[in-house]
């Protein structure tokens, strides 16, 4: 058994209670800081949240939730493509982006205003437009550091591995002075970049679970992750054990009795081992321990995906059901995204609201009750939009004290329109109403848990 010794103390811990339920993965929106605001007002911008690899999410007629990170391994009407998910480390960074000396004005402005452009796409999530912008920037500029310091990690992090390594040696070739710090990065990267290739090789050995000793969960992790991050992973893994634990509990107020079951392996090791219990690739998924795939170096990822877990799981003790639904998930989005310090709904998620209640295509909060089942794909997004946004008020206008009781209530048996005017003043359509009335207003959700 490896210890974790973040805090930590001894003993052995039991594993969580057994429960099928299927990981959601739902789109993220990365925030603009007020510093990144500052800095661009600056002339400078700060890259301080880069985005996450390409995630695919849907479900199917059963209501549940799928993810997935490879676009062929999503059907046909799932396809839509998502945004980045970090599973190739999380550091933030602070080198500025400057403008370079010696450039002709025009050049110079249309390189800075396109580097400037795509990291305030990145940070809104609008991978594409990021990408798009990146490319361009190298047409203009094949020598331009930041396009490939930039594009080496949205392709690191998209699991191309090959094209990752292709920029952060571009990176290198070309970054002159001033670019120490990302320097550093790049050539760190560039060392993990066979680790990565090594977890996600399906030709890789047997799957070794290792116990890893923490006092709040009873936590196995791949030997391979161990192998190849070492002391490091382990630490990693305490810090957003703890993290995820933290957030979680002061924002409902409440706190797991027992320790929860976490599993972490590497990418092929995960597919091999739940090749079994899905017709799809996914990401992960909760059965009373929450499995997920890790990176060697992970970051975001991975701390998303625990806060979003353990969610669930505290919600599930707590109210002993999974319903409300689009309480649940709304939730677990909303606490994953603060976790992340992004805004509780996108730009695209608030059009996408403001566009059904126009056109009368609002989905009711009861509708979303009992589950999500036999939505089509649109109608999945449109469900998590308006469970986010119902979640957000519902965080906004209550305390973890409140919310506490809620889950408890439910728990007890109580009605959910009654335990619902109890916490908030409103029931279940009280609540739709004050919703759709700031959706009309143009209010622009932000973080609830600020």
């Amino acid at each position: 058994m490896v210890e974790l010794h973040a805090g930590c103390r001894r003993g052995d811990v039991p594993s969580g209670a057994a429960r099928a339920h299927t990981l959601v993965a739902v789109s993220r929106i990365l925030r603009f800081s007020r510093v990144l605001a500052a800095a661009a007002a600056a002339g400078a911008l700060a890259l301080l949240f880069l985005a996450p690899a390409e995630i695919h999410v849907w479900v199917d007629a059963r209501g549940v939730t799928h993810a997935t990170n490879e676009p062929a391994d999503a059907p046909a009407s799932a396809r839509a493509p998502g945004e980045l998910r970090t599973l190739w480390g999380d550091e933030r960074f602070g080198p500025r982006l400057a403008r370079e000396r010696g450039a002709t004005s025009s050049e110079e402005d249309r390189v800075f205003r396109a580097l400037r452009d795509a990291l305030v796409d990145l940070q809104r999530g609008d991978t594409p437009h990021a990408l798009a912008r990146l490319h361009a920037v190298l047409r203009i500029d094949a020598s331009r550091p930041e396009a490939h310091f930039y594009l080496a990690l949205i392709e690191g992090r998209r699991g191309h591995f090959d094209a990752a390594e292709a920029h952060l040696r571009a990176f290198l070739s070309v970054a002159g002075d001033g670019y120490d710090e990302w320097r550093a990065s790049a050539q760190r990267r560039l060392a993990q970049l066979d680790d990565e290739r090594a977890l996600a090789d399906e030709a890789a050995g047997e799957l070794r679970l290792v116990a890893l000793r923490h006092p709040d969960f009873a936590v196995e992790a791949d030997a391979a992750l161990l192998a190849a991050g070492g002391t490091e992973y382990a630490a990693t893994v305490t810090r957003l054990l703890d993290d995820a634990r933290a957030h979680v509990g002061s924002a409902l107020g409440v706190w797991p009795e027992q320790p929860l079951g976490v599993v972490l392996y590497g990418r092929a090791s995960y597919a091999r081992a739940n090749a079994h219990r899905f017709s799809f690739q996914t990401v992960g998924f909760f059965d009373g321990r929450i499995h997920v795939v890790s990176a060697a170096y992970p970051g975001g990822e991975l701390r998303g995906l625990l806060v979003h877990e353990t969610t669930h799981a505290l919600f599930k003790l707590q109210a002993g059901d999974d319903r409300p639904y689009w309480l649940n998930e709304g939730l677990a989005v909303l606490l994953e995204r603060s976790a992340l310090q992004r805004p509780a709904l996108a730009r695209s998620e608030e059009s996408q609201l403001r566009a059904a209640l126009a056109a009368g295509e609002w989905l009711p909060l009861r509708r979303l009750a009992p589950s999500f089942t036999g939505l089509a794909d649109g109608e999945a997004r449109l469900a998590y939009a308006i469970s986010t946004a119902a979640a957000e008020w519902l965080v906004r206008n209550t305390t973890p004290a409140e919310r506490a009781e809620l889950l408890r209530s439910l728990g007890r048996g109580v009605d959910v329109d009654a335990a619902l005017r109890a916490a908030t003043g409103v029931d279940t359509d009280g609540l739709d109403a004050a919703v759709q009335r700031e959706i009309v207003g143009g209010r622009v959700a932000a973080s609830a848990l600020e």
